[in-house]
Protein backbone atom coordinates (compact mmCIF):
# COMPACT_ATOMS: atom_id res chain seq x y z
CA UNK A 1 0.00 0.00 0.00
CA UNK A 2 1.41 3.37 -0.99
CA UNK A 3 2.10 5.97 1.70
CA UNK A 4 1.53 9.48 0.38
CA UNK A 5 3.59 12.41 1.57
CA UNK A 6 1.54 15.32 2.93
CA UNK A 7 3.01 18.63 4.02
CA UNK A 8 1.18 18.36 7.35
CA UNK A 9 3.19 15.19 8.09
CA UNK A 10 6.57 16.90 7.56
CA UNK A 11 8.84 17.46 10.54
CA UNK A 12 11.63 19.98 10.05
CA UNK A 13 14.94 19.86 11.91
CA UNK A 14 17.77 22.39 11.86
CA UNK A 15 21.30 21.03 12.39
CA UNK A 16 23.69 23.95 13.07
CA UNK A 17 27.30 23.56 11.91
CA UNK A 18 28.85 26.48 13.81
CA UNK A 19 32.58 26.10 14.53
CA UNK A 20 32.51 24.36 17.91
CA UNK A 21 36.16 25.27 18.61
CA UNK A 22 35.14 28.93 18.63
CA UNK A 23 36.13 30.67 21.85
CA UNK A 24 38.29 27.81 23.15
CA UNK A 25 42.01 27.93 23.98
CA UNK A 26 44.23 25.02 22.95
CA UNK A 27 45.78 23.36 26.01
CA UNK A 28 48.21 21.12 24.10
CA UNK A 29 48.70 19.42 20.73
CA UNK A 30 49.87 15.95 19.75
CA UNK A 31 51.32 14.80 16.44
CA UNK A 32 49.69 11.90 14.57
CA UNK A 33 50.95 8.35 15.20
CA UNK A 34 53.07 9.50 18.15
CA UNK A 35 52.44 7.91 21.54
CA UNK A 36 50.57 10.09 24.07
CA UNK A 37 51.50 9.22 27.66
CA UNK A 38 49.13 9.58 30.59
CA UNK A 39 51.52 11.82 32.54
CA UNK A 40 50.54 14.13 35.35
CA UNK A 41 50.64 17.78 34.40
CA UNK A 42 49.07 17.13 30.98
CA UNK A 43 45.51 16.85 29.71
CA UNK A 44 45.92 13.08 29.98
CA UNK A 45 47.10 13.09 33.61
CA UNK A 46 45.31 11.65 36.65
CA UNK A 47 43.07 14.56 37.63
CA UNK A 48 42.16 15.76 34.09
CA UNK A 49 40.94 12.26 33.20
CA UNK A 50 38.02 12.87 35.58
CA UNK A 51 37.27 16.26 34.03
CA UNK A 52 35.70 17.40 30.80
CA UNK A 53 37.97 17.32 27.75
CA UNK A 54 37.44 18.35 24.13
CA UNK A 55 39.67 17.16 21.27
CA UNK A 56 39.71 17.92 17.55
CA UNK A 57 41.82 17.19 14.50
CA UNK A 58 41.76 17.24 10.69
CA UNK A 59 42.05 13.97 8.80
CA UNK A 60 40.98 12.15 5.64
CA UNK A 61 37.93 9.93 6.20
CA UNK A 62 38.25 7.01 3.74
CA UNK A 63 35.24 5.69 1.86
CA UNK A 64 36.57 2.11 2.04
CA UNK A 65 38.70 0.19 4.53
CA UNK A 66 40.87 -2.78 3.56
CA UNK A 67 41.35 -3.85 7.19
CA UNK A 68 38.61 -4.87 9.61
CA UNK A 69 39.75 -2.50 12.39
CA UNK A 70 41.43 0.92 12.27
CA UNK A 71 42.10 3.36 15.10
CA UNK A 72 41.26 7.05 14.83
CA UNK A 73 42.04 7.80 18.50
CA UNK A 74 42.52 5.83 21.69
CA UNK A 75 43.75 6.38 25.21
CA UNK A 76 43.54 4.34 28.42
CA UNK A 77 43.30 0.64 28.98
CA UNK A 78 41.44 -2.26 30.52
CA UNK A 79 40.18 -0.22 33.49
CA UNK A 80 38.94 2.94 31.79
CA UNK A 81 39.55 4.26 28.33
CA UNK A 82 38.33 5.75 25.07
CA UNK A 83 38.52 4.09 21.65
CA UNK A 84 37.33 5.72 18.40
CA UNK A 85 37.71 4.16 14.98
CA UNK A 86 36.22 1.73 12.48
CA UNK A 87 35.35 -1.89 13.18
CA UNK A 88 33.66 -4.61 11.13
CA UNK A 89 30.56 -6.60 12.09
CA UNK A 90 29.25 -9.27 9.71
CA UNK A 91 31.03 -7.56 6.82
CA UNK A 92 29.61 -4.10 7.64
CA UNK A 93 32.09 -1.32 8.39
CA UNK A 94 30.95 0.70 11.40
CA UNK A 95 32.15 3.91 12.94
CA UNK A 96 32.83 2.86 16.52
CA UNK A 97 32.82 5.19 19.55
CA UNK A 98 33.27 4.08 23.15
CA UNK A 99 34.39 5.74 26.39
CA UNK A 100 34.26 4.94 30.09
CA UNK A 101 34.60 1.48 31.60
CA UNK A 102 37.27 -0.15 29.47
CA UNK A 103 37.16 -3.86 30.24
CA UNK A 104 37.11 -6.26 27.29
CA UNK A 105 34.64 -9.10 26.75
CA UNK A 106 31.19 -9.48 25.20
CA UNK A 107 29.40 -8.05 28.24
CA UNK A 108 31.32 -4.81 27.76
CA UNK A 109 30.39 -4.32 24.11
CA UNK A 110 27.16 -2.52 24.95
CA UNK A 111 26.27 0.79 26.52
CA UNK A 112 25.58 0.80 30.25
CA UNK A 113 25.62 3.19 33.21
CA UNK A 114 29.44 3.50 33.20
CA UNK A 115 30.09 3.26 29.47
CA UNK A 116 29.03 5.01 26.28
CA UNK A 117 29.19 2.59 23.36
CA UNK A 118 27.86 3.44 19.88
CA UNK A 119 28.26 2.07 16.34
CA UNK A 120 27.03 3.66 13.11
CA UNK A 121 27.52 2.13 9.63
CA UNK A 122 29.89 4.40 7.70
CA UNK A 123 27.48 4.14 4.77
CA UNK A 124 25.19 6.39 6.85
CA UNK A 125 27.88 9.04 7.39
CA UNK A 126 28.38 10.95 4.11
CA UNK A 127 31.65 12.51 5.27
CA UNK A 128 33.45 9.19 4.73
CA UNK A 129 34.30 10.28 1.17
CA UNK A 130 38.13 10.24 0.91
CA UNK A 131 38.34 13.96 1.74
CA UNK A 132 39.75 15.93 4.67
CA UNK A 133 37.29 16.60 7.49
CA UNK A 134 37.47 17.97 11.01
CA UNK A 135 36.59 15.38 13.65
CA UNK A 136 35.97 16.41 17.25
CA UNK A 137 34.71 14.84 20.45
CA UNK A 138 33.84 15.91 23.97
CA UNK A 139 34.16 13.52 26.93
CA UNK A 140 32.47 14.79 30.10
CA UNK A 141 32.63 12.48 33.16
CA UNK A 142 31.04 15.18 35.35
CA UNK A 143 28.04 15.59 33.06
CA UNK A 144 28.04 11.86 32.17
CA UNK A 145 27.91 12.70 28.46
CA UNK A 146 29.97 12.17 25.31
CA UNK A 147 29.58 13.75 21.88
CA UNK A 148 31.24 13.39 18.49
CA UNK A 149 31.16 15.83 15.53
CA UNK A 150 32.32 15.74 11.91
CA UNK A 151 32.76 19.17 10.32
CA UNK A 152 30.82 20.63 13.27
CA UNK A 153 27.85 18.35 12.55
CA UNK A 154 26.78 16.45 15.64
CA UNK A 155 26.94 12.72 14.85
CA UNK A 156 26.79 11.14 18.33
CA UNK A 157 25.38 12.52 21.58
CA UNK A 158 24.88 10.13 24.48
CA UNK A 159 24.30 10.35 28.23
CA UNK A 160 24.58 7.74 30.99
CA UNK A 161 24.25 7.90 34.77
CA UNK A 162 27.83 7.18 35.95
CA UNK A 163 30.38 7.58 33.17
CA UNK A 164 33.47 7.90 35.40
CA UNK A 165 36.89 8.81 34.01
CA UNK A 166 37.37 8.84 30.24
CA UNK A 167 40.84 7.27 30.38
CA UNK A 168 43.12 5.23 32.59
CA UNK A 169 46.87 5.61 32.89
CA UNK A 170 47.86 3.66 29.79
CA UNK A 171 49.25 5.50 26.77
CA UNK A 172 47.33 6.10 23.55
CA UNK A 173 47.55 8.00 20.30
CA UNK A 174 45.98 10.10 17.54
CA UNK A 175 45.49 7.95 14.41
CA UNK A 176 47.23 4.94 16.00
CA UNK A 177 46.74 2.78 19.08
CA UNK A 178 49.34 2.08 21.78
CA UNK A 179 49.76 0.06 24.97
CA UNK A 180 46.64 -1.50 26.52
CA UNK A 181 43.34 -1.11 24.60
CA UNK A 182 39.98 -0.21 26.09
CA UNK A 183 37.20 -2.73 25.57
CA UNK A 184 38.28 -4.52 22.41
CA UNK A 185 35.74 -6.91 20.92
CA UNK A 186 35.37 -10.60 21.58
CA UNK A 187 37.30 -12.74 19.11
CA UNK A 188 39.48 -9.82 17.99
CA UNK A 189 42.98 -9.28 19.35
CA UNK A 190 43.88 -6.05 21.11
CA UNK A 191 46.67 -5.63 18.55
CA UNK A 192 44.10 -5.14 15.77
CA UNK A 193 42.62 -2.20 17.67
CA UNK A 194 46.00 -0.43 17.49
CA UNK A 195 46.03 -0.45 13.67
CA UNK A 196 47.00 2.91 12.19
CA UNK A 197 44.28 4.96 10.49
CA UNK A 198 44.53 4.66 6.70
CA UNK A 199 43.38 8.26 6.01
CA UNK A 200 46.13 10.85 5.84
CA UNK A 201 46.47 13.29 8.73
CA UNK A 202 45.99 16.97 7.99
CA UNK A 203 46.75 18.32 11.47
CA UNK A 204 47.97 17.52 14.94
CA UNK A 205 45.39 16.62 17.59
CA UNK A 206 44.16 19.75 19.38
CA UNK A 207 43.28 19.22 23.05
CA UNK A 208 41.17 21.61 25.15
CA UNK A 209 41.19 20.76 28.87
CA UNK A 210 38.17 21.39 31.10
CA UNK A 211 36.60 24.12 28.93
CA UNK A 212 32.91 24.69 28.25
CA UNK A 213 31.76 24.72 24.63
CA UNK A 214 29.90 27.81 23.51
CA UNK A 215 28.23 25.84 20.70
CA UNK A 216 27.32 22.17 20.65
CA UNK A 217 25.22 22.27 17.45
CA UNK A 218 22.53 20.14 19.00
CA UNK A 219 19.78 19.74 16.35
CA UNK A 220 16.34 21.15 17.02
CA UNK A 221 12.89 20.25 15.73
CA UNK A 222 11.20 23.38 14.41
CA UNK A 223 7.56 24.37 14.68
CA UNK A 224 6.85 25.47 11.13
CA UNK A 225 3.69 26.86 9.57
CA UNK A 226 2.10 25.62 6.36
CA UNK A 227 4.27 27.80 4.09
CA UNK A 228 7.13 25.25 4.16
CA UNK A 229 8.75 24.86 0.73
CA UNK A 230 12.09 23.64 -0.63
CA UNK A 231 13.57 22.55 -3.94
CA UNK A 232 16.53 22.58 -6.33
CA UNK A 233 16.87 22.82 -10.09
CA UNK A 234 19.57 21.85 -12.60
CA UNK A 235 21.04 23.92 -15.44
CA UNK A 236 20.49 22.62 -18.96
CA UNK A 237 23.03 24.27 -21.31
CA UNK A 238 21.72 23.22 -24.70
CA UNK A 239 23.70 23.09 -27.93
CA UNK A 240 22.50 22.97 -31.57
CA UNK A 241 22.36 19.70 -33.55
CA UNK A 242 21.48 21.16 -36.95
CA UNK A 243 24.23 20.72 -39.55
CA UNK A 244 24.56 20.80 -43.36
CA UNK A 245 23.90 17.08 -43.33
CA UNK A 246 20.94 17.28 -40.95
CA UNK A 247 18.99 20.40 -41.88
CA UNK A 248 15.82 19.23 -40.11
CA UNK A 249 17.51 18.85 -36.70
CA UNK A 250 15.92 21.88 -35.12
CA UNK A 251 15.77 20.49 -31.58
CA UNK A 252 18.82 21.31 -29.49
CA UNK A 253 20.52 18.68 -27.34
CA UNK A 254 20.79 18.88 -23.56
CA UNK A 255 23.98 19.17 -21.57
CA UNK A 256 23.13 18.92 -17.85
CA UNK A 257 26.20 19.15 -15.62
CA UNK A 258 25.53 21.67 -12.85
CA UNK A 259 22.95 22.28 -10.15
CA UNK A 260 21.62 25.66 -9.12
CA UNK A 261 21.49 26.53 -5.45
CA UNK A 262 18.69 24.87 -3.52
CA UNK A 263 16.04 27.11 -1.95
CA UNK A 264 13.94 26.75 1.18
CA UNK A 265 11.35 28.78 3.05
CA UNK A 266 9.51 28.39 6.33
CA UNK A 267 7.98 30.41 9.15
CA UNK A 268 8.40 29.72 12.86
CA UNK A 269 6.58 31.23 15.85
CA UNK A 270 8.48 33.36 18.36
CA UNK A 271 7.90 31.15 21.37
CA UNK A 272 8.21 32.32 24.95
CA UNK A 273 10.19 29.13 25.71
CA UNK A 274 12.99 30.31 23.38
CA UNK A 275 13.48 26.78 22.01
CA UNK A 276 13.97 28.15 18.51
CA UNK A 277 16.56 30.81 19.34
CA UNK A 278 19.15 28.91 17.25
CA UNK A 279 17.33 29.97 14.07
CA UNK A 280 17.35 33.61 15.22
CA UNK A 281 21.12 33.36 15.88
CA UNK A 282 21.79 31.77 12.47
CA UNK A 283 20.02 34.70 10.81
CA UNK A 284 21.71 37.46 12.83
CA UNK A 285 25.18 36.39 13.96
CA UNK A 286 28.49 36.27 12.10
CA UNK A 287 30.77 33.26 12.39
CA UNK A 288 34.15 33.51 14.11
CA UNK A 289 35.63 35.43 11.14
CA UNK A 290 33.36 38.40 11.86
CA UNK A 291 32.35 38.79 8.20
CA UNK A 292 30.70 35.49 7.23
CA UNK A 293 27.49 33.71 8.21
CA UNK A 294 27.13 30.44 10.08
CA UNK A 295 25.76 27.49 8.15
CA UNK A 296 23.55 24.55 9.00
CA UNK A 297 21.89 21.47 7.54
CA UNK A 298 18.13 21.15 7.27
CA UNK A 299 16.30 17.82 7.44
CA UNK A 300 12.68 17.34 6.41
CA UNK A 301 11.41 14.04 7.82
CA UNK A 302 8.28 12.36 6.42
CA UNK A 303 6.68 9.04 7.40
CA UNK A 304 8.39 7.28 4.47
CA UNK A 305 11.26 9.57 3.46
CA UNK A 306 13.92 12.02 4.62
CA UNK A 307 15.19 15.05 2.68
CA UNK A 308 18.45 16.81 3.49
CA UNK A 309 19.53 20.34 2.55
CA UNK A 310 23.30 20.70 2.99
CA UNK A 311 25.36 23.81 3.77
CA UNK A 312 22.35 26.08 4.28
CA UNK A 313 22.52 29.83 4.78
CA UNK A 314 19.67 32.20 5.65
CA UNK A 315 19.36 34.90 2.99
CA UNK A 316 16.25 36.65 4.25
CA UNK A 317 14.58 37.01 7.63
CA UNK A 318 11.23 38.77 8.06
CA UNK A 319 10.13 39.79 11.55
CA UNK A 320 6.38 39.34 11.32
CA UNK A 321 4.63 41.91 13.50
CA UNK A 322 0.90 42.00 12.80
CA UNK A 323 -2.08 43.23 14.75
CA UNK A 324 -4.06 40.47 16.51
CA UNK A 325 -1.35 37.93 15.57
CA UNK A 326 1.45 36.24 17.50
CA UNK A 327 5.03 37.20 16.66
CA UNK A 328 6.66 35.06 13.97
CA UNK A 329 9.93 34.87 12.07
CA UNK A 330 9.82 34.20 8.32
CA UNK A 331 12.94 32.51 6.93
CA UNK A 332 14.15 32.14 3.35
CA UNK A 333 17.51 30.69 2.42
CA UNK A 334 19.72 28.76 0.04
CA UNK A 335 21.73 25.54 0.25
CA UNK A 336 24.40 23.70 -1.69
CA UNK A 337 22.56 20.45 -2.25
CA UNK A 338 19.17 18.80 -1.79
CA UNK A 339 18.99 15.02 -1.55
CA UNK A 340 16.26 12.60 -0.56
CA UNK A 341 16.36 9.07 0.82
CA UNK A 342 18.70 10.17 3.60
CA UNK A 343 19.17 8.51 6.99
CA UNK A 344 17.81 10.71 9.75
CA UNK A 345 20.74 11.30 12.15
CA UNK A 346 18.79 11.79 15.37
CA UNK A 347 20.47 13.33 18.46
CA UNK A 348 17.63 15.87 18.58
CA UNK A 349 17.54 18.30 21.49
CA UNK A 350 14.67 17.83 23.93
CA UNK A 351 12.10 20.59 23.57
CA UNK A 352 10.19 22.33 26.34
CA UNK A 353 7.06 20.54 27.48
CA UNK A 354 4.95 23.60 26.61
CA UNK A 355 4.51 25.83 23.56
CA UNK A 356 3.63 29.40 24.59
CA UNK A 357 3.22 31.86 21.73
CA UNK A 358 4.69 35.35 22.09
CA UNK A 359 1.67 37.66 21.94
CA UNK A 360 1.87 41.07 20.29
CA UNK A 361 0.23 43.09 23.08
CA UNK A 362 2.78 45.91 23.04
CA UNK A 363 4.17 47.91 20.12
CA UNK A 364 6.22 51.08 20.24
CA UNK A 365 8.40 52.91 17.72
CA UNK A 366 10.53 55.97 18.29
CA UNK A 367 12.80 58.14 16.13
CA UNK A 368 15.57 59.72 18.19
CA UNK A 369 13.51 59.10 21.36
CA UNK A 370 10.41 60.79 19.83
CA UNK A 371 7.46 58.32 19.86
CA UNK A 372 5.75 57.56 16.55
CA UNK A 373 1.99 57.38 17.21
CA UNK A 374 -0.97 56.24 15.15
CA UNK A 375 0.77 53.17 13.77
CA UNK A 376 -1.20 50.58 11.81
CA UNK A 377 1.62 48.65 10.14
CA UNK A 378 5.23 47.67 10.98
CA UNK A 379 7.55 45.53 8.86
CA UNK A 380 11.21 44.67 9.44
CA UNK A 381 13.43 42.60 7.19
CA UNK A 382 17.08 41.50 7.20
CA UNK A 383 18.56 40.55 3.81
CA UNK A 384 21.84 38.64 3.58
CA UNK A 385 23.09 38.92 0.00
CA UNK A 386 25.33 35.93 -0.73
CA UNK A 387 27.24 34.93 -3.88
CA UNK A 388 27.87 31.23 -4.42
CA UNK A 389 31.16 29.89 -5.76
CA UNK A 390 30.49 27.70 -8.78
CA UNK A 391 31.91 24.20 -8.48
CA UNK A 392 32.85 23.55 -12.11
CA UNK A 393 36.00 21.72 -13.20
CA UNK A 394 36.82 19.75 -16.33
CA UNK A 395 37.49 16.58 -14.36
CA UNK A 396 34.21 16.80 -12.46
CA UNK A 397 32.28 17.61 -15.65
CA UNK A 398 33.60 14.45 -17.31
CA UNK A 399 32.44 12.37 -14.36
CA UNK A 400 28.86 13.71 -14.36
CA UNK A 401 26.42 10.94 -15.27
CA UNK A 402 23.36 11.68 -13.12
CA UNK A 403 22.00 14.00 -10.42
CA UNK A 404 24.19 12.44 -7.72
CA UNK A 405 27.41 13.20 -9.61
CA UNK A 406 26.36 16.66 -10.81
CA UNK A 407 28.47 19.70 -9.92
CA UNK A 408 26.88 21.48 -6.98
CA UNK A 409 27.67 24.96 -5.62
CA UNK A 410 30.56 24.60 -3.19
CA UNK A 411 30.71 27.69 -1.00
CA UNK A 412 29.52 31.28 -0.71
CA UNK A 413 30.62 34.74 0.34
CA UNK A 414 28.52 37.34 2.11
CA UNK A 415 28.52 40.42 -0.13
CA UNK A 416 25.99 42.75 1.51
CA UNK A 417 23.49 43.03 4.34
CA UNK A 418 20.38 45.22 4.30
CA UNK A 419 18.34 45.82 7.43
CA UNK A 420 15.26 47.78 6.47
CA UNK A 421 11.55 48.11 6.95
CA UNK A 422 8.53 50.33 6.74
CA UNK A 423 6.03 51.94 9.10
CA UNK A 424 2.44 52.80 8.30
CA UNK A 425 0.98 55.79 10.18
CA UNK A 426 -2.41 57.51 10.14
CA UNK A 427 -2.06 61.26 9.36
CA UNK A 428 -3.61 63.46 12.02
CA UNK A 429 -3.46 67.11 12.94
CA UNK A 430 -0.69 66.20 15.41
CA UNK A 431 1.72 64.60 12.93
CA UNK A 432 0.85 66.10 9.53
CA UNK A 433 4.00 68.26 9.61
CA UNK A 434 6.11 65.14 9.00
CA UNK A 435 4.58 64.28 5.61
CA UNK A 436 6.89 64.16 2.55
CA UNK A 437 10.18 64.41 4.44
CA UNK A 438 13.39 62.46 4.76
CA UNK A 439 16.08 62.31 7.39
CA UNK A 440 19.47 60.62 7.98
CA UNK A 441 21.40 59.67 11.12
CA UNK A 442 18.26 58.72 13.05
CA UNK A 443 18.21 56.11 15.83
CA UNK A 444 15.13 53.92 15.40
CA UNK A 445 13.91 51.87 18.37
CA UNK A 446 11.17 49.28 17.83
CA UNK A 447 9.72 47.04 20.53
CA UNK A 448 7.07 44.42 19.82
CA UNK A 449 5.94 41.69 22.16
CA UNK A 450 3.95 40.79 25.22
CA UNK A 451 5.21 43.89 27.03
CA UNK A 452 7.92 46.54 26.75
CA UNK A 453 10.75 44.15 27.66
CA UNK A 454 9.68 40.99 25.80
CA UNK A 455 9.64 39.91 22.17
CA UNK A 456 11.51 41.58 19.30
CA UNK A 457 13.73 44.49 20.37
CA UNK A 458 15.47 46.71 17.81
CA UNK A 459 17.84 49.54 18.75
CA UNK A 460 19.20 50.72 15.41
CA UNK A 461 21.57 53.71 15.14
CA UNK A 462 22.39 55.69 12.00
CA UNK A 463 19.21 55.02 10.06
CA UNK A 464 17.81 56.86 7.06
CA UNK A 465 14.12 57.19 6.26
CA UNK A 466 12.02 58.67 3.47
CA UNK A 467 8.42 59.58 4.01
CA UNK A 468 5.59 59.47 1.42
CA UNK A 469 1.87 59.99 1.78
CA UNK A 470 -0.91 57.63 0.66
CA UNK A 471 -4.31 58.98 -0.34
CA UNK A 472 -7.30 56.76 0.38
CA UNK A 473 -10.46 57.04 2.49
CA UNK A 474 -8.07 57.78 5.34
CA UNK A 475 -4.87 59.74 4.71
CA UNK A 476 -1.80 57.76 5.76
CA UNK A 477 1.94 57.99 5.36
CA UNK A 478 4.71 55.43 4.97
CA UNK A 479 8.16 55.64 6.50
CA UNK A 480 10.59 53.50 4.46
CA UNK A 481 13.82 53.14 6.44
CA UNK A 482 17.14 51.29 6.43
CA UNK A 483 20.10 51.09 8.78
CA UNK A 484 23.49 52.40 7.60
CA UNK A 485 25.46 51.37 10.68
CA UNK A 486 28.01 48.51 10.51
CA UNK A 487 28.18 46.92 13.96
CA UNK A 488 30.70 44.18 14.70
CA UNK A 489 27.85 42.23 16.28
CA UNK A 490 24.41 42.74 14.79
CA UNK A 491 23.02 40.66 17.63
CA UNK A 492 23.78 43.54 20.00
CA UNK A 493 21.21 45.67 18.12
CA UNK A 494 18.55 43.02 17.43
CA UNK A 495 17.36 40.90 20.32
CA UNK A 496 14.64 38.39 21.03
CA UNK A 497 13.75 38.55 24.72
CA UNK A 498 11.58 35.92 26.37
CA UNK A 499 11.69 37.18 29.96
Amino acid sequence: MAIYNFKKDAKVYVYPTINIERGLTVSETHAPTVEIDGLDGTAFGGTPRNQKVFMAGDVVLPSTFALSVQCLFEHGGSGSGTWIGVTTDAGVKNFHFRTGNGQSGAENQVQDTARIYQKIPISQIPEFDDKVHTVAWELDPVGNTAKFWIDNRLVISESVSGLGEWSGGNAGGWLKGYDSIAGFGTGVSATAYKTEWSGAAASDLRVYSNQALTYTNTPIELDVTENLSFGQTFTDKTYPQRTLHNLNHFHEASNIKTANTANFEFTIPALVENDLKAVFDLLIDYDESGHKLNTFDLYIKLPNDVYRLENCVITNGTFIIEKLENLKLGIRGQASKLTRGQTFPGNVQARSSTRTFQRMDYLSVSFDDAPVTGLFKVSIELQNSVAWTAHETINDAVNVTNAATSMYPSNFTLEKRILSGSLGQYITNENNSTVQTWEAGVTIVIKAGEDESKGFQFNLPDCTFTNRNNIDEVFTQNYDWKMNNNPADLGSLIKFNTN
